[in-house]
């Protein structure tokens, strides 16, 4: 093993104990929001994909006590611990699309992604730590891929990854130029 092996393997070992940690933090606020909205989630292909649709069903939850329907897509190749954390963060995020007033739109977007970083920050992981530029990386930087791509990272382990080992310019470019398959 090479010297630079050692390195890659220390990097790949401190991301996967931070997303560790992120998943653990993740999957404490969707259950801290069950218990706040009185309701849980169900993953599903046929979840709302409109800030109206999430709104009905949202209602439609709170008044049923009915699990909010959240997207299963794209949850194979996930930053997280398991693909089921992603649901959690998707909950988690669609609740607060709500309650925040957010809509879909790009800034609203972009708020929300502050938001949770505020949510973790406060749980005492601090700004700029690794475990913050994981879900910065996801959170704002699909906000920034949206933007300028009109789509979501194709894949959100390597985009991610990208992100915090290049920088999140750097891996943000390497979406936008090659849709992550260089």
């Amino acid at each position: 093993m090479t010297a630079l092996d050692d390195v890659r393997l220390a990097v790949t070992d401190e991301i996967t104990e931070a997303s560790e940690i992120l998943s653990s933090f993740i999957e404490e606020a969707a259950r801290r929001t069950v218990e706040e909205v009185g309701f849980g989630y169900e993953l599903t292909l046929e979840a709302p994909n409109t800030y109206p649709v999430l709104r009905e069903a949202f209602d439609r939850s709170l008044a049923t006590g009915a699990p909010l329907p959240i997207s299963s897509e794209n949850s194979e190749a996930v930053i997280y611990a398991q693909p089921s954390v992603n649901g959690a963060l998707r909950f988690w995020h669609d609740v607060n699309h709500v309650r925040r007033g957010l809509t879909f739109e790009l800034v609203d977007e972009l708020e929300l992604s502050l938001w949770h970083l505020s949510q973790l920050e406060a749980d005492g992981h601090e700004r700029g730590s690794l475990v913050w530029w994981l879900l910065h990386a996801d959170l704002t930087g699909q906000a920034y891929v949206q933007a300028f791509a009109s789509r979501f990272p194709l894949d959100q382990r390597r985009f991610v990854s990208g992100c915090v080992t290049a920088g999140f310019d750097h891996g943000l470019l390497d979406e936008l130029r090659t849709g992550g398959t260089s």
